[in-house]
């Protein structure tokens, strides 16, 4: 005699757990643009920054019409401050899309990816300059950790690492303004592309008027170039759709898998000498981030806990 079992339906998702594959392949995306980049290296930075954002343009669009956000874009350009602060975000986040394709096509992966690494670290810098917030005992370790880093870079590469904390500076600068604007992630994201599109046209125009533009050379380069909008805006909506499910503890690990993928494509696809210096320079800023994160989670706890005893 055979007993019949009830089939066993599939546990729907969590919030938190799909908050969490969100933004684990927002930050796949990511990492893997250094691929993606690497692939079109004889394309000039400028003219990959270019089409960045003048092909994120139609994609934000779209999304900021299916979710109904046109409201908050009115609201938001309205007001002289907050499109001043985006236009300046706008400038910001295309320059330092430009500066990391060079950085790949100058065979310096590595140094960027450091600055990546390093960035949340910055952010606790902006913190402490412009908000009134102290260091944390765990925080002054961790950027102590930074700091030595930095300097055995130094030592490795026979120069300051600029590359990697300009990278690193002027990403922190743009998360910094963004939070100071009253607008959603994907609202604020559209019209920092559609400000910086005609400047990003009349560069392309330029381009082309040199001839030296690829777009619509050949129908590889044609569609590496639309494929770099739709990465870049792809991986924002993601992430933004993320960041509402998960806790900052939890968005905090996970932004460390990007510049970890860019680390491993740096050695191990193109090939970048990683000397004894520089893998110990990196050990040292895994520690310091370690530090941060673990104290980072055991605050959140803290805090959450005391709020519900409250």
């Amino acid at each position: 005699m055979t007993i019949a079992h009830e089939p066993v339906l599939p546990r729907t998702l969590t919030n938190a757990e799909k908050g969490v594959i969100l933004a684990v392949m927002a930050h796949l995306v990511w990492g893997g643009m250094a691929v993606y980049f690497g692939l079109i290296r004889h394309i000039s930075p400028v003219e990959i920054a270019v089409n960045r954002g003048l092909w994120s343009l139609p994609i934000a669009a779209v999304v900021v019409w299916v979710l109904g956000q046109w409201g908050d874009v009115w609201r938001a350009v309205a007001n002289r401050r907050n499109l001043a602060i985006l236009a300046l975000t706008s400038a910001l986040v295309v320059f330092n899309w430009g500066f990391y394709v060079w950085s790949i096509e100058q065979g310096r992966t590595l140094e960027s990816s450091l600055g990546y690494f390093i960035n949340p670290l910055l952010n606790v810098v902006m913190g402490y300059l412009f908000l009134g917030e102290r260091f944390t005992l765990a925080q002054k370790v961790a950027l102590g950790f930074a700091s030595v880093a930095v300097l055995i870079q130094t030592a490795a590469l026979g120069h300051f690492p600029w590359l990697g904390l300009m990278l690193a500076v002027t990403f922190c600068l743009y998360g910094f303004l963004r939070k100071t604007v009253p607008v959603g992630p994907t609202q604020g994201f559209f019209i920092e592309v559609a400000i910086a599109a005609l400047p990003l046209a009349g560069a392309q125009f330029w381009l082309f008027s040199k001839g030296e533009t690829h777009f619509g050379s050949t129908v590889f380069d044609t569609s590496m170039l639309i494929g770099c909008g739709v990465m870049t805006a792809a991986s924002l909506m993601l992430y933004a759709s993320s960041i509402r499910r998960i806790r900052y503890s939890t968005a905090g690990l996970l932004q460390y898998i990007s510049p970890s993928l860019v680390f491993l494509t740096a050695v191990f696809v193109f090939g970048e000498p990683l000397n004894t210096l520089k893998l110990v320079s990196f050990v040292i800023i895994w520690i310091g981030l370690a530090i941060f994160s673990l104290a980072t989670i055991r605050d959140e706890r803290n805090r959450r806990q005391a709020a519900e005893a409250v």
